[in-house]
């Protein structure tokens, strides 16, 4: 039975009937007596002492906890939150041969705003120079597609004021979410270290910024060999993790230093871990009806049908016919449609994990 609050008002009232009863007074005192002024303060102190308590029961649980004591509950399992990363690619100087471009005197900027920074000095040769470059602040807005035009924020003398993407900017991400740390730690309680078991794949997996969902496949490879599938939810690009995600993940599972203690830390068993990213299995949706038929429902549509997905999803999964149908019918705007592709449930091969891909309406 839950305990039952009392408020200020009764709290002031018990106190004040509870000193006249004691005085023997023939009535109770008002709020405006002295007895009154003084009973005030007191329900007011008892009031904040109460508050007290109650806030340091939250914090005894995980789940109610707030971000300082959830670090704190974090740090026990050398689980800190997560921070923002950079997004890396490279950048195409072109200009004259021999000219170099001093990544100390170079900073880069997009059109949205993004700051691009050099990693390295560059040298023209054959007319262009390729670079790497780290987006100057962390987060998802650091993300450049291949092809996309940077202007130096100071001309380079005798180099072109268009500096081209040439390898697509990747691995920008925010800040981890506070239900997502929180969900972690909860995560590590229920299932404690237990130096290599399927949870501790799942929790080591996690701890690199980008990964939202491990699949875990002991001995699919052979004995003694453990098949770790991740997912990227989250990033622009995902749910498909990037080659750099994935080679981040499987370099920390086979060990790393323990960001609490120091230490090194990892897998302590003899088993051959195999980091895999699943492939695509593309699910385009045609309508031979979609009412309205405007680029609002049709966005609308494949948002519904991917966050279907993402909750039902997992390599190899069967993906029902009625999961795509009822999520097209919670689209916003959508009132009524017919489906003709696909018109069948779609089976996931082991590897493959299904992501929505485009929506037309008689195949246009």
């Amino acid at each position: 039975m839950p305990w039952e609050k009392t408020s200020l008002k009764v709290r002031e009232e018990r106190l004040r009937n509870g000193i006249a009863s004691n005085l023997g007074l023939a009535s109770t005192p008002g709020r405006l007596s002295n007895i009154g002024a003084m009973t005030a303060e007191i329900a007011g102190e008892v009031d904040d002492l109460h508050q007290h308590i109650d806030y340091a029961r939250q914090q005894i649980h995980t789940k109610t906890c707030d971000e300082e004591h959830l670090k704190l509950k974090g740090a026990r399992y050398s689980l800190p939150k997560l921070s923002a990363t950079q997004a890396v690619g490279q950048v195409s100087f072109s200009g004259p041969d021999g000219k170099t471009i001093s990544k100390d005197e170079v900073r880069l900027k997009h059109t949205s705003g993004v700051i691009i920074t050099l990693d390295a000095n560059a040298t023209i040769t054959d007319g262009t120079a390729v670079v790497n470059a780290t987006a100057e602040l962390a987060g998802n807005s650091g993300n450049l597609a291949e092809g996309e035009l940077l202007s130096p924020i100071s001309p380079i003398e005798g180099v072109s004021s268009e500096v081209t993407v040439s390898t697509a900017f990747t691995e920008g991400r925010e800040e981890e979410t506070l239900d997502a740390y929180r969900s972690r730690i909860m995560f590590r309680e229920a299932f404690p270290p237990m130096g290599g078991n399927d949870a501790d794949y799942v929790v080591w997996a996690k701890m690199i910024n980008g990964v939202s969902d491990v699949w875990v496949y002991p001995k699919e490879m052979g004995l003694s060999t453990v098949t770790v599938r991740i997912a990227a939810y989250d990033d622009p690009t995902g749910p498909i993790p990037t080659e750099a995600l994935r080679q981040k993940v499987a370099d920390h599972i086979d060990g790393h230093i323990n960001p609490v203690t120091g230490q090194w830390s990892g897998r302590n068993s003899g088993a051959e871990v195999f980091v895999v990213a699943p492939v695509p299995k593309v699910i385009d949706l045609d309508f031979s009806a979609l009412v309205p038929d405007t680029e609002e429902t049709r966005a609308a549509v494949k948002k519904a049908v991917a966050l279907m997905l993402r909750k039902r999803s997992k390599p190899g999964v069967l993906i029902n016919l009625d999961w795509i149908g009822e999520a097209i019918s919670k689209a916003v705007g959508e009132d009524q449609h017919t489906l003709a592709t696909p018109n069948a449930a779609v089976q996931c091969a082991v590897n493959e994990l299904p992501v929505v891909g485009n929506v037309t309406v008689g195949g246009v």
